[in-house]
C-alpha cells in the first residue's frame, strides 16, 4: 500500500549546542564510514527479501495454469521476467522455476535444467533455504526422468535437508514422494511405499494439494507393482476425487493413465480403454502433448493385448507421429517397442526386427543423453566455482582500493569539517532570525485561513437561509394563489385554463425543489440540526436512490457535537468523495467510516471502482486539491491508496485540538 503525505522538518529553535552536535554527528559518520569501508563487501543492499502481495498473486496465477497449459504459463513468465530489475531476485527465482517446470512438463529436460540451475544459483546467493529446497526437488525430478538415478537421489536428499532448515515440513511431501519414486524405479516397492506413507503423514500440513495427488498416484503404481490392484484403485479414486475438487487437470490425466494400467493388469480391457480414453481427452483439451502420447500408447497396448492388432497399429502410428513432432526419444522408444510387437503378431518379422533394433538404438540414445546431462552438470558446477573464485578475487581488490580511498577521504573530510564549522557559525546566526520571521508568517497564515473558512461558512449559511425563507415562501404563496385561480376563474376556456394553471403549478414546484436543493448545498440544515451523523445519512439516502451505486457507512464515537470547522470540513470532504466516486470510479459499492477518538477523528472511504494512478493525482481536477487544502488547514493528513483496476481507499486524520 502506498501512502502519500507531507512531512515538515524543522531545527530546534533554542539550542546553544547546535553546531557542536552537528559536527559530532559528522565525525561519528566518518568513524562509521571507516568501519564499513574496512569490512566492505560488494553486495547490493536493495535486493528483494520477500515477495509483495501483488507479486505473490502473479506467481500464483502462473502456477495455476502451469499444469493446464505449460506454453501459456511460459509465455506469461517470460513477459514478466523481461520487465524485472536485478534487485527483484525472489520474483526472478519464482519465474525461472515456472519456466523450468513448463519445459519439464513437455519433456524438454535440457531447457528445464537450464532455468532450474539459474534459479538455484540466485537462491543460494540470497541464502533462501525454502527456494533452494524447492529447486533441488525439481532438478531431482529431471534427473530421475532422464535416468540419472544417483544425481536425482542426491538432489532429493538435499531438498529434504533444506526444507528442515526452512522449517517447512508440509513441502517435504514432494521430496519424500520423489525419493519413493527413485526406489520404485529400482523395483524396491517396500522402501518406496515407506516414503509414500511418510509423505501422506504430512497431509494435514500440506498447502499444495497437487503434491498429495502425486503421492497417491505413485502409491497406486507401487501397489500395482506389488500386485495389490484393489489398494491401487483405492489410492487412485482418492487422487481423482481430490484433483476434481481443486481442478487439477494434470493430476486427473495421470490418475486415469495409471487406472488404465491397473485395469489392463486385471485383464479388463473395456475399463482400461475407458480410463485411457478419459486421460487422452483431458490431455488433448489442455494441450498436454506428451501425456496425450502416453495415454494413446496405453490404448494401443490394450488393443494389442485384446487381439485388435490393426486398431493398435493405427493408434501406434499416431503416437509415432506425435513423438516426431515433439522430438521426444522416450516416446519414440515406446512406439518402436509397440511396432515390434504388432508386426510380430502380424507375422511380418522383418519389420518387427527393424523396430526392435530402433527400440534398442533409442534406449542407447537415452543413455547417451543421460551421460551428456551429467557432463553438463559437472561443467556447470565447475563454472559456478570458477565464478565464485573470480568474485572473491574482485572483493580482495576492492578491499585494497577501499582502504586507500578511506585514507584519502578521511584527510579530505577533516579539511571540509573546518570549513563547515566556520560556515555553520554564520548560518546559525541567520537561522535564528529566519525562524522568528517564519513563525510570525505561519501564525498570520493560520489566522488568515481560519478567518477565511469561518467567513465562507457564515456566508453560505446566510445565503442558504435567505433563499429558503424568502424565495421558498414566496413561491409557496404563488402556488396557493394559482390553485385558487384554477378553481374560481371562469374567464378562460376550460381546457386552456387547466393547461396554463397546470404548467404554472409544475413550474412553481420545480422552482421550490431547486431552491431547497441550493439551500441544502450552501448550508445543509441536517449538519446544524442533527450533526455530521445525520448529514451522512442524508447523503447516503440520496446516493442509494440510484441503482448504480450503493453507499454504506458506519460511525463510532459521534455522540456529542463536533467543532463547527471540523464538522463542515468532513461534510464537504464526504460530498467530494461521493461526487468523484460517481463521476470517475465506475464503482458499484462505496463504504464510509468515521471514528472519533479522544485526540483525533478519522474518516476512511473505500470503493471497488476502476482506481487510478496516484502519481497522476494532479490530473483529476481541483476537487482533491480543495479537499486536501481544507484538511491541511486543520493540521490534518490525507492518504490515498489506489491502483488501476484495484479500487481506491482514502484515509483522513484530523486532530481534535
Amino acid at each position: 500500500m502506498q501512502w502519500f503525505k507531507e512531512n515538515i522538518f524543522s531545527f530546534p529553535i533554542n539550542s546553544h549546542h547546535r553546531i557542536f552536535d552537528f559536527m559530532g554527528g559528522v565525525i561519528l559518520s566518518i568513524v562509521l564510514l571507516a568501519l564499513l569501508s574496512s569490512c566492505h563487501r560488494p553486495q547490493d543492499k536493495h535486493l528483494q527479501l520477500s515477495l509483495t502481495a501483488y507479486e505473490e498473486s502473479i506467481v500464483e496465477d502462473i502456477h495455476k495454469i502451469l499444469y493446464e497449459n505449460p506454453l501459456s504459463s511460459r509465455q506469461e513468465a517470460i513477459q514478466i521476467l523481461d520487465t524485472l530489475s536485478e534487485a527483484k531476485v525472489l520474483m526472478k527465482i519464482s519465474l525461472l522455476k515456472a519456466l523450468g517446470s513448463s519445459y519439464v512438463l513437455e519433456a524438454n529436460y535440457s531447457e528445464g535444467l537450464k532455468y532450474y540451475n539459474d534459479a538455484l544459483l540466485r537462491a543460494k546467493d540470497v541464502e533462501n533455504y525454502f527456494e533452494i529446497a524447492n529447486i533441488n526437488n525439481n532438478i531431482g525430478v529431471v534427473y530421475r526422468e532422464i535416468g540419472d538415478i544417483k544425481s536425482a537421489y542426491l538432489h532429493f536428499v538435499e531438498a529434504l535437508d533444506f526444507y528442515d532448515l526452512a522449517q517447512n515440513y508440509g513441502k517435504k511431501i514432494g521430496a519424500l514422494n520423489n525419493i519413493g519414486l527413485v526406489y520404485l524405479h529400482l523395483n524396491n516397492c517396500e522402501k518406496a511405499m515407506g516414503y509414500f506413507n511418510e509423505a501422506l503423514e504430512y497431509k494435514g500440513e500440506a498447502l499444495d494439494s497437487i503434491l498429495i495427488v502425486s503421492v497417491l498416484n505413485n502409491a497406486a503404481l507401487c501397489k500395482l507393482s506389488q500386485e495389490k490392484a484393489k489398494e491401487a484403485l483405492e489410492h487412485l479414486d482418492e487422487a481423482l476425487q481430490l484433483s476434481q475438487k481443486i481442478n487439477n487437470t494434470y493430476g486427473l490425466c495421470i490418475s486415469y493413465q495409471i487406472k488404465g494400467k491397473v485395469y489392463s493388469e486385471l485383464n479388463d480391457p473395456d475399463k482400461a480403454l475407458e480410463a485411457y480414453a478419459l486421460s487422452s481427452e483431458i490431455a488433448r483439451s489442455t494441450s498436454f502433448e506428451f501425456q496425450l502420447a502416453i495415454s494413446e500408447m496405453g490404448i494401443a497396448e490394450v488393443l494389442l493385448n485384446s487381439g485388435r492388432i490393426e486398431e493398435s497399429l493405427v493408434v501406434t502410428q499416431n503416437v509415432m507421429k506425435m513423438a516426431d513432432e515433439q522430438d521426444n526419444l522416450s516416446l519414440k522408444n515406446g512406439a518402436h517397442f509397440l511396432f515390434s510387437q504388432i508386426y510380430e503378431r502380424r507375422g511380418d518379422f522383418e519389420k518387427s526386427l527393424f523396430h526392435h533394433k530402433e527400440y534398442i538404438n533409442a534406449q542407447q540414445e537415452i543413455v547417451n543423453q543421460t551421460t551428456i546431462h551429467q557432463v553438463y552438470d559437472i561443467e556447470l558446477n565447475y563454472l559456478n566455482n570458477l565464478n565464485k573464485m573470480q568474485e572473491l578475487e574482485i572483493e580482495k581488490k576492492e578491499l585494497v582500493i577501499s582502504k586507500k580511498n578511506y585514507l584519502l577521504g578521511f584527510s579530505f573530510l577533516i579539511f571540509v569539517l573546518l570549513l563547515v564549522g566556520l560556515y555553520l557559525i554564520y548560518v546559525n546566526l541567520r537561522h535564528k532570525q529566519e525562524v522568528k520571521f517564519q513563525k510570525t508568517i505561519i501564525e498570520l497564515n493560520k489566522k488568515k485561513a481560519h478567518a477565511a473558512l469561518v467567513a465562507e461558512i457564515q456566508e453560505r449559511k446566510r445565503i442558504g437561509q435567505e433563499l429558503h425563507d424568502s424565495l421558498g415562501h414566496l413561491l409557496s404563496l404563488a402556488g396557493i394563489h394559482a390553485s385558487v385561480l384554477h378553481k374560481r376563474n371562469h374567464d378562460f376556456e376550460e381546457n386552456k385554463r387547466k393547461e396554463l394553471l397546470e404548467t404554472l403549478m409544475k413550474t412553481i414546484d420545480d422552482a421550490f425543489i431547486e431552491v431547497r436543493t441550493i439551500s441544502h448545498n450552501l448550508a445543509p440544515s441536517l449538519l446544524s440540526e442533527r450533526g455530521l451523523q445525520g448529514a451522512l445519512k442524508s447523503i447516503s439516502d440520496r446516493v442509494n436512490q440510484s441503482p448504480n451505486l450503493r453507499m454504506t457507512y458506519k460511525t463510532f464515537g459521534l455522540n456529542g457535537k463536533l467543532d463547527k470547522l471540523i464538522e463542515n470540513t468532513l461534510f464537504r470532504t464526504i460530498q467530494e468523495i461521493v461526487n468523484n466516486t460517481i463521476k470517475h470510479s465506475k464503482a458499484s459499492d462505496l463504504y464510509v467510516q468515521i471514528v472519533k477518538g479522544n485526540n483525533e477523528i478519522t474518516l476512511m472511504a473505500e470503493d471497488n471502482g476502476s482506481g487510478f494512478d496516484v502519481n497522476e493525482i494532479s490530473d483529476r481536477g481541483n476537487g482533491l486539491s480543495n479537499m486536501k487544502s481544507r484538511i491541511e488547514n486543520l493540521k490534518g493528513n490525507l492518504f490515498i491508496d489506489s491502483n488501476p483496476q484495484r479500487g481506491t481507499i482514502i484515509s483522513i486524520l484530523i486532530p481534535l485540538e
